[in-house]
């Protein structure tokens, strides 16, 4: 597979972006360049994902008590799990008042 592909470039005038309509015929390219593809990762295949502060795994949804417990037979102390899910300390001893 190549990562490489061609793109097509139109330069219009002021006049003809007003004028266009979507789908409509503008006629050969003025330009065929070459650009790379971007390809991005299949997420489901990484092991951890960073949420926006920069820690903790991404978790979709909430945490549930089979999250606690497998991190604690880990080894690891609410402090240590709370960082690790990127979530206060706090916001997990209301997930276990919950369970």
């Amino acid at each position: 597979m190549s990562i490489y592909t061609t793109m097509k470039v139109w330069q219009l005038t002021p006049e003809q972006m007003a004028a266009y309509k979507p789908g409509m015929d503008l006629g050969e390219p003025d330009r065929v360049e070459k650009v790379k593809l971007v390809v991005f990762p299949d997420f489901d295949l990484l092991p951890e994902q960073r949420n926006g502060r920069g820690r903790g795994i991404r978790i979709k949804g909430r945490m549930t008590s089979r999250d606690y417990e497998m991190q604690l037979n880990r080894g690891l102390n609410d402090v240590q799990i709370a960082d690790l899910y990127g979530i206060k300390l706090d916001t997990l001893q209301v997930y276990k008042s919950t369970w």
